[in-house]
């Protein structure tokens, strides 16, 4: 297999939010595809963060786009002066007002490598304790609060927790607290 090349770039979007761009790309064979879009957005830290007695704190907001109520995790975008962990641990301050004595970084995955070019990563966050109130962006209005494993499950099952890149860090946090349970957390 080899690579396409880019042959061309026109940018039709650039603002605060992603950049999105029409290439004109040259496959193996010879051919040309034009335009392929390609959707830049920052990258994204998601948060599982569990208490002290296995509940996990999930958030629910309003999701324009799908036009939803949506339970999630605690998430956002990484700013350009941030790592993926500090943003991580400032999302997860902002959003519920929790902080957490242990971050362990459990995977990053691409959201839509067909299109996109950002990365989730996720932590798993423990020993947490609430430090202030939310200090939220303009646009958010986020309300919060414990599922136990299972309650997290059937929301899953029953299409309330919907997002994909939530429900895959969950499971990649599974995973993780199944194969070392007591592993040396990154502070």
């Amino acid at each position: 297999m080899k690579k396409w090349i880019r042959r061309g770039r026109k940018t039709l979007i650039d603002d605060r939010w992603l950049k999105f761009h029409a290439d004109t790309c040259e496959l193996p064979n010879g051919q040309l595809i034009e335009p392929f879009y390609v959707l830049e957005e920052k990258e994204w830290a998601h948060i599982v963060a569990i208490d002290d007695d296995g509940r996990i704190l999930l958030t629910r907001q309003y999701r324009y786009p799908a036009d939803r109520f949506s339970s999630e995790f605690p998430c956002g975008c990484v700013e350009s002066e941030e790592t993926p962990l500090q943003a991580a641990k400032r999302e997860l301050q902002e959003e519920t007002g929790f902080v957490a004595k242990d971050w362990i970084p459990i995977g990053s995955m691409h959201a839509n490598p067909a299109r996109q070019t950002n990365q989730m990563h996720c932590f798993l966050a423990r020993n947490l304790s609430q430090q202030s109130a939310q200090n939220l962006d303009e646009s958010e209005e986020i309300e919060f609060g414990f599922s136990t494993r299972e309650e997290l499950q059937a929301q899953i099952k029953d299409g309330y927790f919907t997002q994909a890149l939530h429900i895959a860090c969950y499971y990649l946090a599974l995973s993780y607290l199944e194969e070392k349970p007591t592993a040396n957390p990154t502070r």
